[in-house]
């Protein structure tokens, strides 16, 4: 006799997996963990899932990762064509919020990409999040320098960003709420684009 599943426990699952996922981490999760928050037995859980990774699949789609990706390029790139960090055009606002509204939207998937995905298909995640930026940035300051960056500004680069992404990740980690994410972001961003504004000023100096 076919098995019946039942789209409310699938989206149960899916729901403690997320919150799961997001506080121990792929490599600290399990099927026991999350059917415990699920208030299900974990033989119940194998009846919709075959495995954790079968679960952080459904929880982390290749869609999702590849939004985050496509938003955050917009975003960055709409910046480095600003002339002034300060007054950023209509353009890069837009850009901004759309990347804004994915990160409010879906706040853990967000904390898990970026820094506990270990272990999983996504494990690079968080690095790529940073090397990208660093890429970027790289590409606009050798259009202002016409040359390479130098060994310590790349250094700088990475330093600066990785505490974009632990930056990102304590934000959406404390806060649930819209507007208590939106007053944190856009506090720290005020703050990383005038160190990028006085980065990108002493470079060319």
């Amino acid at each position: 006799m076919a098995q019946i599943l039942k789209q409310e426990m699938y989206d149960r699952l899916l729901q403690a997996a997320e919150s799961e996922f997001a506080e121990s981490g792929y490599e600290g999760a399990t099927v026991a963990a999350i059917a415990r928050r699920a208030e299900v037995s974990a033989g119940n859980v194998y009846r919709y899932f075959e495995n954790k990774d079968a679960l952080f699949q459904a929880v982390i789609s290749d869609e999702f990762a590849n939004t985050f990706k496509r938003l955050l390029h917009r975003r960055v790139s709409a910046l480095l064509d600003a002339q002034d960090l300060s007054k950023l055009p209509s353009d890069a606002e837009q850009k901004a919020e759309a990347l804004l509204q994915l990160w409010i939207s879906q706040r853990l998937k967000v904390v898990i990409l970026l820094d506990r995905a270990q272990g999983s298909r996504f494990a690079r995640f968080g690095q790529d999040f940073v090397d990208e930026l660093v890429r970027l940035t790289k590409i606009n300051l050798r259009r202002q320098t016409h040359r390479k960056a130098t060994d310590v500004e790349e250094l700088i680069l990475s330093t600066i960003f990785q505490n974009t992404r632990r930056s990102i990740v304590a934000i959406l980690e404390r806060y649930q709420e819209e507007p208590q994410i939106r007053s944190a972001i856009s506090a720290f961003w005020s703050y990383q684009l005038a160190g990028l504004a006085g980065f990108t000023k002493w470079v060319g100096t």
